[in-house]
């Protein structure tokens, strides 16, 4: 009977302890992570921005504006290769559209259909001209406040992946 007290006593103790624990973890903010929404304005994603490509080293600058439907879409403005080995053009040969592949890169739009929705924007519509694919995009503030990360996907956005867009 004494053992069985002594073991009660035990386990009692143990429970107590390991609750404490939990308690002071939970005030001290260790063992768990809150993740707090970035409150922006939907136009907070207007602007221009510096975006490497996640494949190659290529480089554009991005200016996203919001349409006349309330979405918003993004335009490159400028590359850092706008000429082709042999000094031509460089143009949107890729491009699924024959009607399109001649168009240079300024004059591409390279994302769109951008929609705002609690803090992020998404549902949004990537063309990769480098390949002439299409992705889907999204996009949440960056911890800064002032870049954007970005996330490229086919089909699910978990099945994807991460780059920065940093504001210019």
């Amino acid at each position: 009977m004494i053992r069985l007290l002594k073991r009660s006593l035990i386990e009692v103790k143990c429970m107590y302890l390991m609750l404490a624990s939990i308690a002071v973890m939970l005030l001290c903010g260790i063992g768990c992570t809150t993740v707090q929404a970035q409150s922006v304005d939907a136009d907070h994603i207007c602007g221009t921005y510096d975006v490497p490509s996640p494949f190659s080293d290529d480089e554009a600058h991005v200016r996203i504006t919001k349409t006349s439907k309330g979405t918003y879409q993004g335009r490159i403005v400028w590359v850092n290769r706008d000429t082709n080995p042999d000094g031509t053009p460089r143009t949107d040969e890729k491009n699924p559209d024959p009607k399109l592949r001649s168009r240079q890169a300024t004059d591409i739009v390279m994302c769109w259909n951008l929609k705002y929705e609690e803090g992020m924007w998404v549902n949004g519509v990537l063309y990769d001209p480098y390949s002439g694919k299409r992705f889907g995009i999204r996009f949440k503030p960056a911890k800064n406040g002032k870049d954007l990360d970005a996330r490229y996907y086919k089909g699910k956005p978990a099945f994807g992946i991460n780059a920065v867009w940093k504001r210019m």
